[in-house]
């Protein structure tokens, strides 16, 4: 497997920039996040599984700032050499199966400067299922977690529990931000969960705008 991750990672990173290079960008709600940096407030961002490959490159040029959690598993080896091969400060663990050493190592990276990105839907699913762990981190740390997202003018969608999208060569691409949901350090259980469902409605919304952006349901 590390032979295979070894070979397939270079050739997903290629594959990936270069189409990513035809891309027209559009952006919205990008003021969102500029705002939270000039605050100087460090985020948690929160993205969909099946929407993360374009966003990887999206971020290129200051992938210093980043600190992606990726899973344990051997697609998480694969996806873990592609960020780092950008540059991205990679986190292997999960945010949901004994998350305590991920969080803390994330939640330390949020004190250096880092912005953790995590799955907002997991390593296996359920599709569109906010997982608990960046509400948790921003329990744990007080940092809010910004939903971010994306969409395409024409891609394909594979077959894969996520719904992967990729992009066609010179289509259109959307990344578009909602508004950050913050847990506060002394929230109980029950205020927990329902950040955790604010925050999954607002990734929710978000996409469904992000899908219709160019007029028609992609």
């Amino acid at each position: 497997m590390f032979f295979n991750s070894y070979v397939a990672a270079p050739l997903v990173f290629a594959i990936l920039y270069l189409l990513s290079m035809t891309l027209r960008l559009h952006e919205e709600g990008k003021d969102i996040e500029q705002r939270l940096l000039d605050e100087g407030k460090s985020c948690v961002l929160t993205l969909w599984h099946g929407r993360l490959p374009y966003l990887a490159y999206y971020y290129r040029k200051t992938p210093e700032r980043f600190m992606p959690l990726a899973s344990p598993s051997a697609d998480g080896e694969i996806v873990s050499r592609v960020l780092a091969m950008f540059g991205y400060r990679v986190v292997r663990g999960s945010s949901y199966k004994n998350p305590a050493p991920s969080l803390l190592t994330l939640a330390r990276g949020l004190k250096a400067g880092y912005a953790p990105v995590l799955i907002a839907d997991g390593s296996r699913g359920p599709l569109y299922k906010l997982q608990p762990g960046s509400m948790s981190l921003s329990k744990l740390t007080g940092a809010p977690a910004l939903p971010i997202t994306v969409s395409f003018s024409r891609h394909w969608t594979l077959g894969t529990w996520d719904r992967l999208m990729v992009p066609k060569p010179f289509s259109k691409v959307v990344v578009v931000y909602g508004e950050p949901v913050y847990a506060s350090r002394d929230c109980g259980e029950e205020e927990l969960e329902q950040k955790r469902l604010e925050m999954e409605a607002r990734l929710l919304s978000i996409t469904k705008r992000a899908d219709s952006y160019f007029g028609e349901a992609v």
